[in-house]
Formats: structure tokens, sequence, C-alpha cells
């Protein structure tokens, strides 16, 4: 099928780079593009939940589906983490035992036991190299349940499902009434946005573009009135902001683009930031530091897709047909 995928979450991406910048760099800009990190954040849970269902449906070989996910996330994610390690070797006033404990946790996708080493960044508005890594754990967790998923909806159908939901639901009421709120954007939090992204996958041939455009606006309506509401945002929210992201994607004009580095320019934009900052480089005009700052991650981005995704994409691939030729 047509769609806008790709350039959505380059632009999902950008508008995480826009939030962060302003924090990162404590320029206090009001704008409401600044704003939207956390909007962006929901929106890339429910295009995985529409992305990685539809790939398991597709082919519901589990290695074959492991493979694929393992090489499309961790290659670059684990350059990352080694990257990050050495700068912290070589600059930080911290033990070795705590470099060990920030490289295995965080190797793990356990960012939130070590997201830093000593005190190198304390100085600056948040103290981690990368704050944007607690997203990739949650993605994890939902690719290791799909399958489950997969084969629970085929013998219960929707009531699996919304069962599911209402469970990620609870559990956001529960954490709000004991005022817990870290856990709010841990898992199982998020998977009431998977599992939007999922129904919108299963519905998706019922839509169409007349009800889109009027769903799309009561979207945008619903959540700009009610986002603070704490029942509307943890019950609602996920499939108003869905059907936003789905028209998005397939309801409105193609727009073609030959790069997909959406995922490099994520988990790449917020290092690249504090350091930065941490050697004191950030030029003081705002314009120029914005721009600066957004072409050399741009930049990293491309060649990152090019020599490292791309690269160990093609690898799996590789994988999975050797295999499929030894099984014949």
């Amino acid at each position: 099928m047509i769609n806008n995928f790709d350039i959505v979450r380059l632009l999902l991406s950008i508008f995480v780079y826009f939030a962060h910048w302003n924090i990162l760099t404590a320029q206090n800009i009001s704008n409401n593009l600044f704003h939207l990190s956390g909007y962006a954040v929901d929106s890339f849970f429910i295009v995985s939940g529409f992305l990685i269902f539809w790939s398991y449906n597709n082919n519901q070989n589990k290695k074959v589906f492991y493979i694929k996910r393992f090489f499309r996330i961790f290659p670059l994610y684990g350059f990352l983490i080694l990257i990050q390690t050495i700068f912290f070797i070589i600059y930080s006033n911290g033990s070795v035992m705590e470099i060990v404990k920030y490289f295995s946790s965080n190797i793990l996708f356990l960012n939130f036991i070590s997201y830093s080493v000593g005190d190198i960044f304390i100085q600056l508005p948040i103290n981690a190299i990368n704050g944007s890594l607690w997203t990739l754990k949650n993605e994890v967790i939902f690719y290791l349940l799909v399958p489950l998923f997969f084969k629970s909806y085929q013998r219960y159908g929707y009531h699996f499902l919304i069962s599911i939901y209402l469970l990620s639901v609870i559990y956001m009421f529960g954490v709000d009434y004991f005022q817990l709120n870290k856990l709010l954007v841990q898992f199982p939090a998020q998977l009431r946005l998977f599992l939007s992204g999922i129904v919108f996958y299963l519905l998706f041939d019922k839509l169409n573009t007349k009800n889109m455009n009027r769903m799309s606006i009561i979207s945008v309506i619903l959540i700009i009135v009610f986002y603070e509401d704490n029942i509307f945002r943890y019950a609602l929210y996920p499939f108003a902001l869905g059907f936003l992201v789905i028209y998005l994607v397939y309801f409105t004009r193609t727009i073609k683009i030959s790069f997909d580095f959406s995922y490099s320019f994520y988990i790449l934009h917020f290092p690249v930031i504090q350091l930065v900052l941490f050697f004191d480089i950030n030029p003081s005009n705002q314009i120029i530091s914005f721009i600066s700052i957004f072409t050399v991650i741009l930049i990293l981005s491309y060649f990152s897709e090019k020599y490292i995704e791309k690269k160990f994409i093609k690898l799996g691939k590789n994988i999975i047909s050797r295999k499929k030729n030894d099984s014949n």
C-alpha cells in the first residue's frame, strides 16, 4: 500500500529534536513546535503497532520475525552504546564498576538502571547522555509480545485486544493514583498506544477518506481540549492520536523520499546536543545553534543509515535467505 510512513517518521523525529534542543540548551522557547515531543513519541508507538503487526501477519515465522527486528534495531543501537561508553571511559570521573554497569545495562536496553556515569553532565539541564533511549526498551518488549498477541487475537478476536488495552489503562490510573509519575512512561503504559496501532491495521479496510477527514479534525479538537484530563489521556487519547497518524500516512498526498534515517536521527540527536554542550561549543545565537546542531545530526544520520542500518538489514535478509535454502 502506498503510504507516507517514511516521511511521517522523519517528521516525528524532527519534532522530538525541536523539543530536546529547546530543553537541553535552555532556550525556553514557548512556540508549540518546540513542545510536541510527547505527541511525537506516542505517535511512534502507534506506528510501530501498525507496522509490526502487519509485518508479522505477512510472515508468521518467529525466527524470521526476530532476525528482522534484531538487525533493524540493534546494530546501530549497540554501536551507539559502545561509543557512549568509550566517551565515559575517557571523560568521566566514574569508577570502572560504574562504567561496566552503564554498558551492561544499556546494551540490554535497561537504560533506567544507568543513564550516565559519575557527575559528568551534572551541570547540564538533564544528567544523561541519551535521554531518548528509554523508548527502545518499550519497543523491544512489544516485539517479544507480538507473536503471542497475534496468536491470541486469532483465537479470541477483539476481546483479547480490548482486555489488554483495558489492563494498560488500569495500570495508568493505578500509577497516577499512587503518584508514581516516572512509571507513566514505562511499559505497560505504552501498550495501549501499540494496541491502537494494531486496531487501525486490523480495521484499515473499513476506513475511507470522507470519514478520516472528519475524524482527524475531531481528533485534533479532542486532543487540544481534553489532553489535560486523565480519563481522556489514559483511555481515549491513543485512538484520537491514532486517527490523526493514520490520516497523515494514508489519506493525504503521498510524499516519496529515497531515504529513511528517522531511527538514526532519533537515537543520535540527544547525545549530539549533550556533547555540544559538554564541550561548550554551542553557538550563542539561537538560530545558528539550532541549524548547526540539526545539520550535524542530519549528516550523521545519513551516514549511519547508509553504512550501518542498511548494511545490517541486508545481512539479516541474507541470513534469512540462507536459512530458507538450508531448509529446502
